[in-house]
């Protein structure tokens, strides 16, 4: 008899323990934050290799359904820190300089795929539309400018990792449609070297961040 309340007290002490960790390990996150800090080096406008811009962005997603998630993102638009446009030297040593400012906004939705995962974690595959809008100007006469457009909508496939501290990472790629439009005002700006494209895209994004 002895053994046996042993037993039920071990048993008792045992399950009080294992539940608060077994609760700990599918805790359930609905929201998560995420940025790239990467996309400051390029993007989303390029001159070929060469970065005309860079984003500084925040990425917020929200889980609407228990296989299904919202993904909205802001991002402003200014010089690429590996290449600064706004220190750019003309001919003859002379600093020109020039200001760059815009804004890119994106939306994706989530279908979450993994079976014994939820939103927002796992696989999961979706459509995802980005539209980017930026201003490049001369200081010296600001009626010198580029305006480039882009319009990207893609099918994407990726997969969010969420660690038991709430780290989150977030990486995709797919197929899509991407169009990149220059509207050119002045004569700083050599019309030759930047053309209206439509074409193919196959995106490839990453991004950091916390889930709670």
């Amino acid at each position: 008899m002895k053994k046996f309340f042993v037993l039920m007290m071990l048993g008792f002490i045992m399950l009080n323990i294992s539940t608060p960790i077994k609760a700990q390990e599918e805790k359930d996150y609905k929201f998560a934050i995420k940025t790239n800090p990467l996309a400051a080096l390029g993007g989303p406008f390029w001159l070929i290799v060469v970065p005309l811009t860079g984003e500084y962005k925040a990425i917020f997603e929200i889980a609407v359904a228990k296989k299904s998630s919202i993904q909205v993102g802001v991002g402003y638009i200014g010089p690429s820190v590996l290449l600064n446009l706004d220190d750019l030297t003309g001919d003859g040593g002379v600093i020109t300089g020039l200001k760059t400012s815009g804004l890119r906004i994106q939306g994706m939705y989530k279908q979450y795929i993994s079976r014994d995962l939820n939103a927002p974690e796992g696989f999961y595959i979706g459509p995802h539309v980005s539209y980017a809008r930026a201003t490049i100007k001369s200081k010296d006469d600001e009626a010198n400018k580029v305006e480039p457009v882009k319009l990207n909508i893609n099918a994407i496939i990726g997969y969010q990792l969420i660690t038991s501290g709430g780290f989150t990472l977030d990486i995709y790629t797919g197929m899509g449609f991407v169009s990149r439009k220059w509207n050119i005002s002045g004569t700083d700006f050599d019309e030759t070297n930047f053309k209206d494209r439509a074409s193919v895209a196959i995106p490839f994004g990453v991004s950091f961040g916390y889930a709670f």
